[in-house]
């Protein structure tokens, strides 16, 4: 890896796109394991365990479970609602936002529908939004990302082991810190590696989808699912994002 930190950090990007049909190197696997290993956690306790997927049948049932949880979100009011605050329907408004995500990145749009402007009084309102999804609009754009899943060289299932607690009335937090940081260790060696990630996060929304993913990768009962990443190599320069100005959030001796 010749990739410096900064770079890769700036680099970075979810990438929703097809990966390259290629498997990723057992090499560049334990590149990833080792970064990771070495994320800081409260009182060293590290809790976290992975499970690596390249199965065809275990992409599969995780494909059929991601549509069918997506597609539930689709016909989900409050969901829709949350979705809703932060999507932009237009780059101008992307850009002066500077926060949130663009409209095509994650929903399916019709090809009839031109200008996405005229959108906005949709997304106001969550009913009309979930009266689509329960109509099916939902299935179109969770079947595509479906195929995105099956077709993925590698799948990585983060664990949070929970029979290892921190201490401290606050532990629950001081364990998710170092399973943020165990994440970003894996995120920045993927773009070091010229390998896009991408988090799937439908199937982890509700406690009967968790519970079937536990059933499909046999996962113990004290072990949580945190994030389930997409992964594989790219081979074209990742879409630009956004960030907010530091003067948003930057302050100085007090807030």
């Amino acid at each position: 890896m010749t990739m410096e930190l900064i770079e890769a950090i700036l680099k970075r990007r979810t990438n929703r796109d097809h990966f390259v049909n290629k498997p990723i190197s057992q090499e560049d696997i334990n590149a990833i394991i080792e970064s990771a290993r070495w994320a800081p956690s409260p009182f060293n306790i590290q809790p976290w365990e992975i499970i690596i997927v390249r199965n065809q049948e275990n992409k599969d049932k995780l494909a059929n479970l991601v549509k069918k949880s997506m597609s539930a979100q689709m016909g989900d009011p409050k969901f829709l609602n949350d979705v809703s605050q932060w999507m932009s329907l237009s780059d101008d408004e992307w850009q002066k936002h500077a926060d949130g995500v663009m409209i095509d990145d994650h929903v399916d749009l019709p090809d009839f529908i031109k200008d996405k402007t005229k959108l906005k009084p949709l997304l106001k309102n969550a009913k009309n939004m979930s009266f689509l999804g329960k109509l099916g609009l939902g299935k179109i754009g969770a079947g595509k990302f479906a195929e995105l899943i099956k077709e993925a060289p590698l799948i990585i299932i983060v664990l949070l082991n929970k029979n290892k607690r921190s201490p401290g009335e606050n532990r629950i937090t001081w364990e998710l810190l170092g399973m943020g940081a165990f994440i970003e260790h894996i995120l920045l060696t993927a773009t070091a590696l010229n390998i896009g990630t991408h988090f799937i996060n439908a199937p982890l929304e509700t406690k009967k989808d968790r519970d079937e993913l536990r059933a499909i990768f046999s996962v113990p009962e004290n072990y949580e699912p945190i994030c389930i990443i997409r992964a594989g190599y790219v081979d074209k320069e990742p879409k630009s994002s956004v960030r907010l100005n530091p003067n948003k959030f930057v302050h100085y001796e007090k807030f």
